[in-house]
């Protein structure tokens, strides 16, 4: 059967057997549901939906975090013909109610009493018909209020005749109608809603499987919001590849590395990075001469790695080298490349084996996306043979513009864009950069959204000919591989009229294991100043007597601390690291508060600047010395 669109993928995948979902019980163990049977709930919820009057194009809102009683909404929604629009428990009221206005949903789906305690006003002014998936809700809320339980509705049977009004469905589906509507997090103002068709997201399963391998044999660790594109695609890729799906959590994610063995996972830079330490505070546990014989052999496989990348032209170059270069280059790659061989084979299968099993030891590639990993995390993880499909993208091209691929890995980069995807970079002058030169992304292919729902004035701005400005900056290598250098939107204009990307030296000061965040700020100033979250365990570690939930501690007044940061700073932001002199950071203040998700962060970690700089205002003044 041709699949044209989602539904087609959902029914064709009941055919795969083996293939399930699986959630903990309140024992922590994965219990199996066979995709089958969610299709078989998603068709009750969805006949339950089309009774109850929901029509073709109908907007229905789903608030909910991860769990199965997400995936069958969603599936249930589109069975039904109508657009499923997504948001996290965790969206403030005042979204929400946004939200639901806007959309204009004749349906809404809650997760649990924190959610509804929240939002139970703009419930009862607005009068949807909800449903509510948490099984433990309280019965008597809602019998008040009239709510349906998804457990009760996928409790009824369903009979032929009423299955053939889904089929129905299904074939009247278009590849051009709307699934979904994602209003984004954004900095300032209203969420937008992305509109994204069922040919978005086909594109996406035609073209990215095939450059990961997303097969029936793999096991898929999910922890990314389910609600989010990156998230709902890798479901999708899931469903599409007859893969089973697992769904964890940041507390039990090591030991359900263990548990699973997953062939694949795909989550935001910052979980490889806690991943990373995680697996090197274990090292340091261990004997010294264990850690010393770790190291040895670790640097053997970045040697070898390194040269590998040598002979196969996996570089960020931007320009061609001479043909004598090329070759010394490459004999030298080669004999480094023999040399470590031997003792390569000896001493991997000893040492770097041990932390690949930690991982589960079966893991075959990960996805990173929203945002750049550390070069030496990403390194790592490819040293040892776990590849790091680094990609690119957003909401708005649902969500794939370039990825890494099998054999292309390159480290600095987000890799290439897939087949029937193009992209232009822009320069200031409104001409195309030529290899080398930075400019704003453009991009265009079957991904880009339809547009922002009802929002015909904002579409306009970023969506012309077809042609999508992303708000990035990008270079391209001499081997066409992509690299982010900053968001246009972030650049910080200096007095001097200098514009610098604070996204490179917010990365390299957080590879020091002192610091857990940065903030890069100057806007308007003569120079950069920067807000750190310090990793307050690792100065315990180092002797400090600090204390992350003492209020009562202000780190700014403690100089000897400071001093041991301005030092961490002054070395890494160097002119030797690649900096230049107007790139510096004079000064620094540390952060009362870590910065958290939904407030100061975006759900894949990236900064909300706007609102850190309007949250730390005073802070910032008093780097410059306007104590305001």
């Amino acid at each position: 059967m041709k699949k044209n669109t989602l539904l087609d993928v959902f029914q064709e995948a009941t055919k795969n057997s083996n293939q399930s979902f699986y959630t903990k019980d309140r024992f922590k163990f994965f219990r199996p549901t066979p995709f089958s049977e969610v299709y078989k709930k998603a068709e009750k919820l969805a006949l339950f939906l089309v009774k109850k009057g929901l029509k073709k194009g109908d907007r229905v809102s789903v608030f909910s975090d991860n769990r199965m009683e997400w995936m069958i909404a969603d599936m249930g929604i589109l069975l039904a013909g109508g657009i499923t629009v997504p948001r996290g428990s965790d969206s403030n009221e005042k979204e929400i109610d946004f939200i639901l206005g806007h959309s204009e949903s004749t349906f809404v789906f809650i997760e649990h009493l924190r959610l509804y305690k929240k939002i139970a006003n703009i419930l009862t002014s607005m009068k949807l018909p909800t449903i509510v998936l948490d099984s433990a809700f309280p019965k008597d809320i809602i019998e008040k209020n009239n709510f349906y339980s998804i457990h009760t509705i996928l409790g009824e049977s369903v009979t032929n005749e009423e299955s053939s009004v889904l089929q129905k469905i299904r074939l009247e589906t278009k590849p051009s109608d709307i699934f979904t509507i994602i209003y984004t997090s954004g900095t300032t103002g209203n969420p937008k809603g992305v509109m994204l068709s069922h040919s978005n997201m086909m594109y996406q399963l035609e073209v990215v499987p095939n450059v990961i391998d997303i097969n029936k044999n793999d096991r898929i660790l999910s922890i990314l919001p389910v609600w989010h594109i990156f998230e709902r695609f890798m479901v999708y890729c899931a469903i599409d590849g007859g893969s089973c799906y697992y769904y964890t959590n940041i507390k039990d994610l090591m030991e359900d590395f263990i548990r699973v063995k997953p062939t694949l996972m795909a989550s935001a830079p910052r979980l490889w990075e806690q991943v990373y330490h995680k697996l090197h505070e274990r090292i340091e546990k261990t004997e010294a001469l264990n850690r010393e014989l770790f190291n040895i052999s670790y640097n053997i496989k970045q040697t070898r790695h390194r040269m590998r990348n040598i002979l196969n032209d996996n570089t960020t170059d931007t320009k061609e080298k001479n043909i004598l270069e090329s070759f010394l280059d490459k004999t030298n790659a080669l004999l480094q490349m023999s040399l470590l061989k031997l003792p390569d084979m000896y001493m991997d299968p000893i040492f770097l084996n041990r932390v690949r099993a930690m991982l589960g030891g079966e893991l075959k590639g990960t996805l990173s996306g929203g945002g750049a990993l550390p070069i030496h995390i990403d390194e790592f993880f490819n040293a040892i043979g776990i590849p790091v499909y680094e990609g690119y993208g957003m909401t708005e091209c649902s969500p794939l513009i370039s990825l890494r691929s099998k054999g292309r890995i390159i480290e600095g980069t987000v890799g290439f864009t897939p087949k029937g995807t193009e992209i232009r970079l822009i320069k200031e002058d409104g001409m195309e950069a030529k290899l080398g030169e930075q400019g704003v992304i453009f991009v265009k292919g079957p991904g880009v959204m339809q547009g922002y729902y009802k929002n015909p004035e904002v579409t306009s701005q970023v969506l012309k000919d077809g042609w999508m400005n992303t708000g990035d900056i990008g270079q391209l290598s001499i081997n066409l591989a992509l690299s982010i250098k900053g968001r246009a939107k972030d650049t910080i204009v200096l007095l001097s009229g200098e514009n610098v990307e604070p996204v490179p030296i917010e990365t390299i000061l957080t590879q020091n294991s002192l610091i857990e965040q940065v903030v890069v700020v100057g806007q308007d100033k003569k120079n950069l100043g920067a807000l750190i979250w310090p990793n307050y365990e690792k100065l315990e570690d180092a002797g400090f007597a600090v204390d992350e939930f003492d209020k009562s501690i202000d780190l700014n007044k403690n100089k000897e601390i400071k001093n041991l940061y301005s030092s961490i700073i002054h070395n890494l932001i160097s002119q030797e690291n690649g900096f230049k002199s107007f790139e510096r950071i004079v000064d620094f203040r540390f952060l009362p508060d870590k910065l958290k998700t939904g407030e100061t962060l975006t759900n894949l970690q990236k900064i909300k600047r706007n609102v850190v700089f309007q949250k730390y205002h005073t802070l910032i003044e008093s780097i410059y010395g306007n104590n305001i």
